[in-house]
């Protein structure tokens, strides 16, 4: 069943505060759809009763998904490496096999509920998603400001993925050859196998992957592109 709680809004545009119902958490269980309105932003569109204006609303949100064992929280720009939800650790004492993230944004939600979906191990994803975006800045001469997984084809050997680069963040496509997943995946299994057994919701995003990078170069090994 999706929880709800109400909280007040102010309008952006006319600065009008209504309550709200906003929904808080679902599981996809009991709620079939939720994958859905995640994916079409449903759950995260929010209209001013007063003047009718409609924008994307950001609110934590946490998304369970228990046939494939995997929860994610959306924390609306959390930096945090690790966020410890202790009743809820108290609650589901059988968590300890299941997959738990923190994402500080609705697409980095969208990213790995398609990645878990897929299989894949999200720790690997981002050491490769951190080797392209080196590749994307030499190739553009931009920083990438964002990465999101966006296809794997077994058949051509690709692993692709959306960087949006330079001040105006235009869109930039970069696919690799799925070798350096493969790789990536040996270097998890090999130097973080306990990664997933720590208690609480693990920040698995660009950050990680720079200081899990640093932990592997001291090995004297390196990713290739």
């Amino acid at each position: 069943m999706a929880i709800f709680i109400t909280k007040p809004v102010t309008c952006p545009k006319c600065a009008q505060n209504s309550d709200t119902a906003v929904m808080i958490s679902a599981n996809t269980a009991e709620d079939a759809d939720v994958r859905q309105k995640i994916f079409d932003e449903t759950i995260f569109r929010w209209k001013c009763k007063k003047c009718g204006f409609s924008t994307r609303y950001q609110h934590p949100f946490l998304y369970n998904d228990i046939d494939r064992k995997f929860m994610i929280y959306l924390i609306p720009h959390v930096a945090r490496p690790k966020v410890v939800d202790q009743k809820l650790e108290d609650e589901f004492t059988d968590m300890r096999d299941v997959r738990k993230r923190i994402v500080p944004d609705i697409n980095s939600l969208k990213e790995k509920i398609a990645v878990f979906e897929r299989g894949i191990d999200d720790m690997a994803l981002e050491l490769t998603k951190l080797a392209v975006s080196d590749v994307v800045t030499k190739e553009t001469g931009h920083n990438v400001y964002a990465g999101y997984y966006t296809d794997m084809d077994e058949e051509k050997n690709s692993i692709s993925f959306q960087f949006f680069v330079g001040g105006d963040k235009r869109s930039y496509i970069q696919t690799t050859r799925l070798e350096v997943y493969k790789r990536s995946r040996d270097i998890v299994k090999r130097y973080f196998p306990k990664e997933n057994r720590k208690m609480g919701f693990l920040n698995i995003g660009m950050s990680w992957a720079r200081s899990a990078l640093e932990k592997y170069k001291s090995s004297g090994s390196g990713i290739d592109k």
